[in-house]
């Protein structure tokens, strides 16, 4: 059964989608001598969530990593601090961008964050499903999350639930079901709702019937 830390690999597929389809079309716009603009802000988007979730790992992932394998975590610290050499870069060629070197920018990030989350999710984090408690992993899932702006949850949801497939999103939304207070979370489904097609949503709340109940109601699935 999916745990609370599972959350976090989900993001992970849906930084590795939205890079793999952001180097693909940088790609293509070099080859094709078409407008990199509008990539280069879907990539400023990717680059802002990126961040969060970094600051959220070495907050919460990392020193309970250190605490049951010490000296783990500090390559995977290393790993963040190329991770934002990369994407100031980027970030920088907002200003004059040539979509020749975004294109080399952008296949080296690609490259790079593939690595780095393979190396996560087949090491790091096995060895805190391992050796963490449920309540543990709660407490770090609680904490990557409140390095994310609330301002910046709309942002979040209409970026991660596109990028996702159905076994993800279904982890994902019983994960918030589960942690976020009710009123909360009842916040939030709407625009789950409003960003996932209908025939989505509709397996979304076939997989998840309570989806449909009304908020008030939630905070029997917490039990």
């Amino acid at each position: 059964m999916p745990g609370p830390i599972d959350i976090v690999l989900c993001f992970h597929n849906a930084f590795r989608r939205d890079m793999l389809e952001i180097d693909n079309a940088t790609f293509d716009a070099a080859l094709k001598g078409i407008d990199i603009n509008n990539i280069l802000n879907r990539l400023h988007i990717t680059g802002e969530l990126l961040d969060y979730h970094a600051r959220g790992e070495e907050a919460a992932v990392f020193p309970a990593v250190e605490k049951v394998a010490p000296l783990v975590a500090r390559a995977y610290l290393l790993d963040h601090r190329e991770l934002d050499i990369m994407v100031a870069g980027l970030e920088a060629m907002r200003t004059a961008p040539t979509a020749l070197a975004v294109t080399r920018a952008t296949a080296v990030l690609h490259a790079h964050l593939r690595i780095h989350l393979n190396k996560e999710d087949s090491h790091l984090y096995p060895i805190l499903r391992e050796r963490t408690t449920e309540d543990e992993q709660k407490s770090i899932v609680g904490i990557m999350a409140s390095k994310i702006p609330p301002e910046k949850t709309p942002t979040l949801v209409q970026w991660l639930l596109p990028l996702l497939g159905h076994d993800d999103r279904a982890i994902v939304a019983k994960g918030w079901m589960t942690l976020m207070p009710p009123p909360v979370f009842a916040g939030i489904k709407p625009l789950m709702k409003e960003t996932l097609p209908q025939d989505d949503w509709a397996e979304l709340v076939r997989r998840i019937p309570e989806l449909e109940w009304p908020h008030r109601d939630y905070p029997s699935i917490r039990q």
